[in-house]
């Protein structure tokens, strides 16, 4: 008979058995305190910001490439970021 048979009629003998211990970090893992610095995503925010300060990043809408004015009826988008939305709607449906 197959273990697949008694696994099916829930009649395993085999009991799992404690988990092992997970390993202990090696201390060479460990950065010491002259080790390096770790990034995250802290210090990236705070480069961005600082770059858009300076002028070096532009704002998240800069890179979309759409093109739009203020109005007296809110903002409105130029015929070439219009065409290129329909398009872009055509070739890649999203529902």
């Amino acid at each position: 008979m197959s273990t697949l048979q008694d696994f099916i009629h829930h009649k395993l003998g085999a009991k799992p058995g404690p988990a092992p211990e997970p390993p202990a970090p090696s201390a060479s893992a460990a950065p010491g305190p002259g080790g390096a610095k770790q990034s995250g995503a802290v210090d990236s925010s705070a480069k961005a910001a600082r770059a858009r300060a300076e002028g070096d990043l532009k704002g998240d809408l800069f890179y979309t490439q759409a093109q739009a004015r203020p109005s007296v009826k809110g903002w409105v988008e130029s015929d070439e970021t219009v065409e290129h939305k329909l398009y872009s709607k055509e070739e890649f449906p999203q529902g």
